[in-house]
């Protein structure tokens, strides 16, 4: 299996820990290119974006819909190895999920970020919480993981992914690039069968979710925090796709703080 692992060196004075972006559902490590690879990059970070099987420019687009957690699991395995010394792990939504399940099953990191990621305790609240807070975009996610994205109504679909209306550059970007969606490793993420390590499993830990996050609310952003024993952060006025927001920079500048502090000279080990 062949799998895109896209990378930018540090272009200031480089950092003791590297960084291993994990991107969501029917996306791919393009989504992270626009501004988190670049101004991670310009901090000092060797930083890598991956696509996960099926998505982006990695092969088994067909068989999307039939792989698992553990699949991509696997996949983060081989990034990690890929890479190199020390790596910290930022997984956003069904990458969080996957990031704590590649931990859950042994996985090892220097560190982890969970944004706006899918919660240790699983799905089933927040889909409660969306189909009492927004009726037609839980409906529309069902159509999405029983017929595919193609068959989506993509004006709902973008109201839940942006705190406010995207450009007509990024929405065609963010349309015309988007993968058909990974159903089994979606309906694993809803936690009736645990996918996540227990607290103490998880390496350092920062949590972030955002304000006007339609699919990851701030509730279940905390619990994920509680969960794991670690402080939680909540953009203000942020939506689900926050990297690819004009006000991404307020997701990216805390992440790039936590590190600052955690990994200030460290020599943590990921292989």
């Amino acid at each position: 299996m062949t799998l895109e692992l896209v990378r930018l060196p540090p272009a200031a004075p480089e950092k003791p820990v590297k960084l291993l972006f994990i991107h969501g559902i029917c996306t791919g490590a393009w989504v992270w290119r626009q501004s988190f690879l670049p101004y991670f990059a310009s901090l000092g970070y060797d930083v890598s974006a991956l696509s996960l099987r099926g998505h982006g420019e990695s092969e088994g687009r067909e068989r999307v819909r039939s792989f698992g957690l553990r699949d991509f699991a696997n996949d983060v395995e081989w990034a990690v190895k890929e890479i190199g010394g020390p790596v910290v792990i930022v997984g956003h939504s069904l990458g969080g999920g996957v990031v704590q399940n590649y931990v859950k099953r042994g996985g090892r990191a220097a560190g982890v970020v969970l944004m706006c990621a899918a919660p240790p305790h699983g799905l089933m609240r927040s889909s409660a919480e969306l189909f009492i807070r927004n009726p037609t975009l839980f409906r529309e996610l069902q159509r999405v993981l029983e017929r595919g994205i193609r068959n989506a109504n993509l004006d709902i679909i973008e109201d839940g992914l942006f705190a406010e209306p995207p450009s007509p550059q990024l929405r065609r970007l963010f349309f015309e690039r988007m993968d058909d969606i990974a159903e089994s490793a979606s309906r694993q993420l809803y936690g009736f069968t645990p996918f996540a390590p227990l607290p103490w499993g998880m390496p350092k830990l920062m949590v972030i979710g955002c304000e006007k996050d339609e699919f990851v609310p701030p509730a279940d952003v905390r619990l994920t925090a509680i969960y794991y024993g670690a402080r939680s952060i909540i953009v203000k006025g942020g939506g689900h796709a926050i990297m690819m927001d004009s006000n991404w920079k307020d997701a990216a500048e805390p992440i790039a703080g936590w590190l600052a502090q955690e990994f200030r000279g460290a020599s943590g080990s990921a292989a």
